[in-house]
């Protein structure tokens, strides 16, 4: 095990993929987190049975995040989403998703026309035959007819959060929705499960996890870094990993304009959900997405073990425009709209969890960066690295905490071992 000492700020996703990457190359981490509990926005909150995440997590079958577990030699304790009755609302409307029916020619309300216009759109992204790199989702989608427009553009919406079609870049958009047709997954015990999984490899590995230790203050120290604690003795490392939000890694390292640079030109994606655990569900779709509007629901524990024996957890949300401010209405209207496909669930409400204009990710390829985000090594702070939804080149929300992540071990590890850093 080597001597070099790397300090991870922040224990969510990021934060421990960066632990039990760097501990399983022989490292022993020092991984500080402010909360009592690890996970940050991957914490899943229990009551009476019923397993809260923060809003509808999915995990990706064929993302970054699950290539990074199964390289860790862990398996997420999960079941693939089945769209078989899922609905697509229009208007007072609703009709069956069209993802699936295209192939039969008939995909209501869509005409015939339309239909074929959204299967040739299918065929395309199944096979990459696409580009749209530096210019505006809209742009690939205004050549197309409207209601095929609104499909692609929902398709948008539910796989990357992003309610933004004249400011995602359009390749990172299309290739996230095409990362979806591989599928996804709803986790056992909510995403808790897969923080536990990371911590147990980090540990056994030999990465020492220190909740309950805030970071004040980053700054340089001789060849190294110190790291000011809350309330405790300063800490010397060769090499620091952020795993923080943007303003964080702003206020926690004042001598880097580059990290400043990046905090001001992050744009978070927000959204409003309604959470509900019930003593019981109707008959009725599982699944159902606003293609006129940007809301989704979902029946979680239909497919997961998310709720008591009898029970079931709901979703409901609403994708914000980056613009876009958080109102009372948004959380009538997923009221409403649970009204409308889960009939009854107020007599049968168990549990309730409203969260207001949280943000789902700290930041999106947008098209006038030309569809990159933050590079995670910092140029004006040596032995500095940055990890997270924010940072990298690859995939997006925890496919990109997860992936950077494992860049910004390997670029530590190179720096302190002396190996060409692997750009």
């Amino acid at each position: 095990m080597t001597t070099a000492k790397i300090a991870i700020v922040g224990g969510g996703i990021a934060g421990l993929v960066a632990a039990a990457t760097l501990a399983r190359q022989g490292f022993r981490p020092d991984l500080f987190e402010a909360a009592p509990e690890l996970g940050g926005r991957a914490q899943t909150r229990v009551l009476d049975g019923f397993h809260f995440n923060q809003g509808p997590h999915a995990l990706y079958v064929n993302g970054a995040f699950n290539a990074v577990l199964a390289g860790l030699g862990l398996s997420a304790p999960g079941r693939r989403l089945r769209l078989d009755g899922a609905l697509a609302v229009w208007g007072d409307e609703t009709h069956p998703l069209p993802t699936r029916l295209v192939a039969t020619g008939s995909a209501p309300p869509l005409s015939s026309a339309e239909t074929a216009a959204l299967a040739e759109v299918f065929a395309r992204l199944t096979h990459g035959d696409y580009d749209g790199a530096g210019s505006p989702l809209r742009t690939f989608t205004a050549e197309l007819p409207e209601a095929v427009r609104m499909v692609i553009e929902a398709l948008v919406r539910v796989s990357s959060y992003a309610h933004a079609p004249e400011d995602i870049d359009a390749k990172a958009a299309l290739d996230q929705v095409r990362l979806s047709f591989g599928g996804v997954l709803y986790i056992d015990g909510g995403w808790r499960s897969l923080v536990s999984a990371l911590a147990g490899v980090a540990t056994e590995a030999g990465a020492r996890l220190r909740s309950e230790h805030r970071v004040m203050a980053v700054a340089r120290a001789h060849d190294g870094w110190r790291i000011d604690l809350a309330g405790q003795r300063a800490e010397t490392f060769d090499a620091v990993i952020l795993a923080v939000a943007p303003s964080v890694a702003r206020d926690l390292v004042a001598g880097s304009d580059h990290i400043a640079a990046a905090a001001r030109s992050t744009q978070p994606l927000r959204t409003m959900g309604l959470d509900l655990g019930l003593s019981a569900t109707s008959p009725g779709a599982g699944f159902v997405l606003g293609m006129d509007a940007p809301v989704y629901m979902s029946l979680h524990s239909a497919i997961a073990e998310l709720a008591p024996p009898g029970g079931g957890l709901l979703h409901v949300a609403r994708y914000l425009a980056p613009d876009e401010t958080p109102s009372p209405a948004h959380i009538e209207g997923l009221e409403q709209l649970a009204d409308r496909l889960q009939p009854g669930w107020r007599d049968r409400l168990v549990h309730k969890q409203r969260l207001v204009g949280i943000n789902v990710v700290q930041d999106y390829p947008r098209w006038r960066q030309g569809g990159r985000r933050t590079p995670v090594v910092v140029p004006d702070a040596p032995g500095l690295f940055l990890a997270g939804d924010w940072i990298g080149e690859t995939g997006m929300l925890s496919d990109a905490a997860a992936a950077s992540a494992v860049v910004a071990a390997r670029e530590a590890a190179a720096l302190l071992v002396g190996a060409p850093p692997q750009t």
